[in-house]
């Protein structure tokens, strides 16, 4: 008997559960497959994926400023006077109408030139003996206005889209930074299941090694070798244990529905019966590199840290336009149309087309508030901001290394727990087999079983818990440390490929929750 409970709990100790144990009897979620759709369906993921998206958009509409833009216009108007304002007029009131068309393309240029192509055309009327009746005039006209000082050169008309750029990279980093969450939380969420697991499976093997000390102790007490006092304590002992199992079912139950919420794949409208069954817990654990390379390479790979530095740059492009809004408009202006007026459209076009007439100008104009008092301020406000950012910066690495330290230590002192609680525990598996062995010759009282019982599940226990808090604490020092993706079998170049928004036609959710009734 004593070599099947040894047996047992091993068994017990890394997860194994009795349906696992029948081959085929139920299908295994592997680690793999679970972090595959969590990457693909998990909600919180689903919805980080559409920032960078937006962001990129949002790169587009700041270069739009420079695209080429079309305008155009219609109007039309008639007049008559309320009076005649000579005598030399006729008796009629004098009246005149008008009709007019204007179209043309602005272009804005880096250097925050705007310059303006348009042709414009209109016709006239009147009753007051003009040379021409009906009366056209037709234009071509390029003008352009270049600031001088304020919103002048292309440092500063390209910086909205510097820092829209900026954004986007911001957005890229943050989407990264959720992707090594969902992985490092489903990792943890799949080995608490299969701790959830373990832990009954524990628990089980200690009911049925109370179930059969009760029936020993009822054998015995039969045969009066022992008190009622035996049998009492060995039926509190199988009520304890059976307690135990409730909350480990409930235990498994939370696991479940834990994993299944990362994975996004599942609704919880619905009542679920299908059990989710994963990988044992490993029984080797990979190796701790040093300290020093984990902090370096935390530094280096830390995608708070690279949203930060982001985050200065767009501070900086702020200062850039605070400390140009303290300049004054400087405009330098200028433009030539060239004339044509005739009895017809068509006349009066070519007459513009030849330059029949002309008008040209030039000239600089001057803007500027009596004290700059906003503007300044403002960029005081830009400078502080540029501070912050940079402080925020050495905050955050100081954060990530000395979480990276933190996580570390932990990974360590778990693999040192694993050998302990090993140690311990084959220690109480012998003292138990000896406590067992003198009760049955009777040199002991059952107290002393079930103290030793006791122990030995404690050190069952002890043994679990190490060997799950250094499975999340790898987990964790992975997710600090960036390796977490490696680890896995992932990639960068393989994540772009869910960088952008979800195809919600395929999410299984969503397709569930669209046929309810």
């Amino acid at each position: 008997m004593f070599t099947s409970l040894n047996k047992l709990t091993v068994c017990c100790l890394f997860g194994a559960s009795v349906l696992l144990a029948e081959e085929g009897a139920v299908d295994v979620l592997t680690l793999q497959e679970a972090l595959d759709e969590a990457l693909a369906y998990n909600l919180g993921l689903v919805s980080s994926r559409y920032s960078p998206a937006n962001a990129q958009d949002d790169v587009i509409i700041q270069e739009s400023a420079f695209d080429f833009e079309l305008f155009g216009s219609v109007s039309t108007s008639e007049r008559q006077s309320a009076a005649s304002s000579s005598s030399l007029d006729s008796t009629s009131l004098p009246e005149s109408a008008s009709r007019s068309a204007r179209a043309g393309v602005d272009k804005l240029f880096s250097t925050g030139a705007s310059i303006t192509l348009d042709t414009n055309i209109s016709r006239s009327t009147s009753n007051n003996n003009s040379v021409r009746n009906p009366d056209y005039g037709s234009d071509f006209g390029l003008s352009l206005r270049q600031p001088l000082l304020k919103d002048a050169w292309s440092e500063v008309n390209l910086a909205p889209i510097a820092r829209a750029r900026a954004n986007a990279q911001q957005s890229e980093y943050a989407l990264r930074s959720d992707i090594l969450d969902v992985l490092v939380d489903t990792e943890i969420a799949y080995w608490n299941l299969s701790f959830a697991r373990a832990a009954r499976e524990l628990i089980q093997s200690n009911l049925k090694l109370a179930t059969n000390l009760l029936e020993e102790n009822k054998e015995r007490q039969r045969l009066g070798l022992v008190t009622p006092l035996e049998v009492l304590q060995s039926e509190t002992e199988l009520t304890n244990q059976e307690e135990d199992l409730i909350e480990a079912e409930r235990g498994i139950a939370d696991a479940e529905d834990a994993l299944r919420r990362l994975m996004g794949s599942t609704s919880f409208t619905r009542t679920i019966n299908d059990s989710v069954f994963v990988e044992v817990l490993p029984v080797a654990m990979p190796p701790l590199r040093e300290l020093d390379k984990v902090v370096a390479d935390t530094l280096a790979t830390d995608t708070d840290a690279k949203t930060q530095e982001l985050a200065i740059e767009v501070q900086r492009i702020n200062r850039l336009l605070a400390r140009d809004d303290t300049r004054p408009d400087l405009d330098l202006f200028g433009g030539l149309t060239y004339l044509g007026r005739d009895n017809n459209g068509v006349d009066s076009h070519l007459g513009a087309y030849h330059a029949d007439g002309y008008n040209w100008n030039v000239g600089l104009e001057v803007r500027f508030p009596w004290s700059f008092r906003d503007a300044r301020a403002r960029v005081r406000q830009a400078e502080r901001n540029l501070e912050r950012a940079e402080v925020r910066l050495y905050d955050i690495k100081q954060e990530k290394a000395l979480a990276a330290r933190n996580a570390w230590r932990a990974v360590q002192s778990g693999l040192l727990r694993i050998e302990v609680t090993g140690k311990a525990l084959r220690l109480n598996e012998q003292s138990f087999e000896q406590e067992r062995a003198r009760y049955g010759e009777g040199l002991v009282p059952y107290r002393s079983v079930l103290e030793a019982q006791r122990d030995l599940d404690q050190a069952r226990r002890s043994r679990l818990s190490a060997v799950i808090e250094t499975l999340r604490a790898i987990a964790s020092l992975s997710r600090v440390d960036g390796s977490i993706l490696e680890r896995n079998g992932f990639t960068w170049d393989a994540m772009d490929s869910i960088s952008g928004p979800a195809d919600l036609d395929s999410h299984p959710l969503l397709n569930d929750l669209e046929t309810q009734p």
